[in-house]
């Protein structure tokens, strides 16, 4: 028996002044799964997500349907949306997604304590978890510390650790291990893909890194120039790919085997890139 989608989009079309960056995009995400949305630099996939998380631009113009647990949210900004349409996010800039000047504590307590009604002591505690299942070394003396004082790697798993936080059905993860070394990104794709299969908690990862989409997700839509052009579970479109840009991806891949990756996580996508 299928399950009703946490996210569905129809037709979704976006125009900034007068172009057109998505046309007709349309797909759904299903409750615990995780879904890549891969494209180029350009493709649309950023203005997608935004569009999910209600934080498009004022002059941005769209039309279509995106509805979050059955409820319609595409005209519905953020900071508007009922608490069952809420999209936690795990941006690609962690030093711009935290506030410097909070410590990383404080910041994961507020939405235990706002969202979910915990004490203080509760919310610590919560918080502490949240960090030890992100696989982070002192996390006593690193919760005391300000984002400005954590590496790269350490302020993404706290920014995954502030979405999981938040416990929505739905997570959006743009771009989130482009800016980290290869065995660092390994370590973010595993919590997100821990930590999403245990939570309750679906996942719509945005990117144009075949390898990584590999490591983490179950099916993928690809776009080019905003519009969809092949979708379906990723380990058929690696193997089998039909369009040419899927089949550039796909070649481009087996070009650059990052080894530390392929140790990282469940082998069974990356050898179908060894092997395609």
């Amino acid at each position: 028996m299928c399950s009703d989608p946490v996210l569905s989009v129809r037709d979704l079309r976006i125009k900034i002044g007068r172009q057109t960056v998505v046309d007709g995009l349309s797909f759904d995400v299903l409750p615990d799964e995780r879904v890549c949305l891969l494209g180029a630099s350009g493709s649309g996939k950023s203005f997608t997500a935004k569009a999910v998380l209600g934080l498009l631009p004022p002059n941005a113009q769209v039309q279509g349907s995106i509805r979050i647990q059955g409820r319609e949210v595409i005209r519905t900004p953020a900071a508007r949306r009922r608490n069952d349409a809420r999209v936690s996010m795990v941006f690609q800039d962690s030093l711009a997604a935290l506030n410097p000047l909070v410590t990383v504590g404080s910041q994961l307590r507020e939405p235990f304590s706002r969202h979910h009604g915990l004490s203080r002591k509760a919310a610590d505690q919560a918080a502490m978890a949240l960090l030890e299942a992100m696989v982070l070394d002192d996390c006593q003396r690193l919760i005391r510390r300000t984002p400005a004082e954590l590496s790269g790697g350490q302020r993404q798993r706290v920014c995954i650790a502030l979405a999981m936080a938040c416990k929505t059905a739905l997570m959006v993860a743009d771009e989130p291990t482009t800016a980290l070394d290869v065995v660092t990104q390994a370590q973010v794709l595993r919590a997100l893909r821990e930590h999403t299969g245990t939570s309750n908690t679906a996942l719509l990862f945005i990117t144009h890194d075949l390898h990584a989409a590999a490591q983490l997700c179950q099916r993928a839509v690809i776009i080019e120039r905003g519009v969809m052009i092949e979708s379906g579970a990723l380990d058929t479109l690696i193997t089998t790919p039909q369009h040419r840009f899927t089949q550039e991806l796909v070649a481009a891949a087996h070009s650059v085997q990052p080894t530390e990756l392929t140790n990282a996580a469940e082998p069974m996508p990356v050898d179908y890139l060894k092997s395609a």
